[in-house]
Parts: structure tokens; sequence; C-alpha cells
């Protein structure tokens, strides 16, 4: 399992958004907190042409379950809410389909990768699963930003 600690990861904002306002939102949860130059990753970029992404970063949003419920208090108070799909990984997973429970109805799902633990949710689909072995290169959870789930999440956004 990847280590989140890195002093790095903590620095840069909270939350990163781009992507036409209106449109099917994303709301990215990410615990390896990724986007720590003030953009969505770059394997995320061509997503935001049709898709709202919004990218909390937790190592730098330490209340990030209270920024999770703003934002889906916010989309439930849209005068005509769009799809919102969110996404999450590793340690964190369980605790954001507990979040999600409490909006369920606000949610088309929760797409995971590499969930620490398996999760029993109806609108809950793991995406993409680290498959360890000695060539792999990537230790779990898979980035979120890793192109791999991209394409999974463009495919399950687009049904």
């Amino acid at each position: 399992m990847r280590d989140f600690d890195e002093p790095v990861r903590a620095a840069g904002p909270g939350v990163v958004v781009d992507g036409p306002a209106g449109a099917p939102t994303v709301l990215v949860i990410d615990p390896a907190g990724e986007a720590v130059h003030d953009g969505i990753p770059a394997t995320w970029r061509p997503l935001t042409d049709t898709v709202r992404v919004v990218w909390l970063r937790v190592p730098a949003a330490p209340t990030w379950q209270s920024t999770v419920d703003k934002v889906l208090a916010a989309h439930r108070d849209d005068e005509s809410p769009v799809r919102l799909d969110v996404v999450c990984s590793g340690p964190i997973a369980a605790d954001v389909v507990d979040l999600v429970r409490r909006h369920e109805h606000l949610v088309n799902s929760v797409l995971l990768v590499d969930p620490e633990t398996e999760i029993a949710a109806p609108f809950g689909k793991v995406i993409a699963r680290t498959h360890p072995s000695a060539d792999d290169r990537v230790p779990a959870p898979m980035p979120l930003g890793h192109p791999d789930v991209v394409n999974a999440v463009i495919e399950r956004v687009r049904q």
C-alpha cells in the first residue's frame, strides 16, 4: 500500500475544479493528493470539455468529509441537478460510500479504485484494481490520475 503521508501532498489547494458549470459532474476524492499544482491532473483534462471535475485532495483538506457533504448539498440545491458520479480509492472508499449514503438520491454512482474493503452498496462499482505481480510498477491503490482509471470513468459517465 502506498504511503500518503508525504508533507508535499498536504501543500496546495484542497479542491481543484475544471469543466463547464451545469455539466455532468465527477467528484474525485483523492487520498493521495494528486493535483498539487492548482489544476486537474493532465490525464483528466480532455474530460473537462464536457464534464465538470471537482478534485478534492484529502491531504490538503483535513475536513474532507464536511467538504464532500457541502459539495453534495450544493448539488442538491441546484435548480436543475445534473448527473453526479463520485470517484475514490483505497483507504477511504468505505468512508466515502458511507457519506454518499446520506445523499444517495443525488449520486449516480461511486466508482471505486482498489478499495481496501468490499463495498456492499448498489451504487458502488469497482472500476479498477491493481494486480500485484513481479512486473507491476504501480502499487495499490492505483493513482486516480492513471489512464486506466480515467478511461473507466469516461466509460461509466457516458452510460
